[in-house]
């Protein structure tokens, strides 16, 4: 199978109107949009941040509608990491099925991911089917449900990683603009986001950031705003993962065609 360099920016290429200009152009070409519809997708996430930003200005109900348990960001997460874990599967059958075994593989990695990360937004079905905690997970789960992120402990070790998963697609996007060999960038470019996709990821890395380096502990009187507004993020990591599948499966579905 024929792959092409979809991930890579010729740096020294000529193009009007500079760089940004010249990695929109680039960008759109990658997903086969057009520069306004790649510039539409770029506004999502900043369309879900004001969102959290405006629910919280309206009240705390409104922000409870937008950020609380099984509210509207919750709801988000999981139809886009449903939506990730579909194109996922799809992916790995095309790879497959073209001989790129060990991209399949990780892609499998990948998947395992996403059905963990949707069954603990799920709570492993206990929202769905409304089972009783047992007693020994509820005296040390904060949310009296079963799952892992809200154990005493624990959730520090998702919010750390949380920021791992940002930063990957926040900075590792900026390996494709070099001068890589084919088979390295080849490569790269199926465990990479495109780097169209770091508006998705960034967010959340620098959420992360700060509140795990430079303000673990919110204000007092906007304990609940701060410390929920990390739904807003997810909701923003939840597309930017769609997307992610959605591109490669594009990407291989239109190399399968030539």
């Amino acid at each position: 199978m024929k792959h092409q360099s979809q991930g890579s920016i010729p740096i020294n290429a000529g193009a009007e109107g500079g760089v940004l200009k010249r990695l929109l152009h680039e960008g759109a070409q990658a997903w086969g949009f057009s520069p306004g519809a790649l510039l539409a997708i770029w506004l999502i996430p900043v369309a879900i941040v004001l969102g959290g930003v405006a629910a919280a200005l309206m009240g705390k109900e409104a922000y409870k509608w937008y950020t609380g348990e099984d509210q509207f960001a919750e709801i988000m997460q999981v139809v886009f990491y449903l939506t990730a874990f579909v194109f996922n599967i799809l992916v790995i059958k095309q790879l497959w099925s073209s001989g790129e075994k060990l991209l399949a593989s990780l892609y499998g990695f990948v998947l395992i991911g996403l059905f963990f990360m949707l069954g603990e937004e799920l709570s492993w079905g206990q929202r769905i089917f409304g089972w009783e905690t047992s007693e020994k997970l509820a005296a040390i789960n904060k949310q009296e449900e079963t799952n892992l992120h809200n154990i005493h402990g624990v959730g520090a070790t998702f919010k750390w990683l949380q920021m791992v998963i940002g930063a990957y697609g926040t900075f590792l996007p900026l390996l494709l603009l070099l001068n890589l060999s084919r088979p390295v960038k080849k490569f790269f470019s199926f465990v990479i986001p495109h780097y169209t996709l770091i508006p998705f990821f960034a967010p959340m890395f620098f959420w992360r950031f700060y509140r795990n380096v430079i303000s673990p502990d919110p204000p007092a009187g906007y304990y609940l705003v701060v410390s929920e507004f990390n739904e807003v993020m997810e909701f923003v990591l939840a597309v930017g993962m769609a997307l992610f599948m959605l591109y490669q499966w594009r990407r291989l579905k239109a190399e399968g065609a030539q």
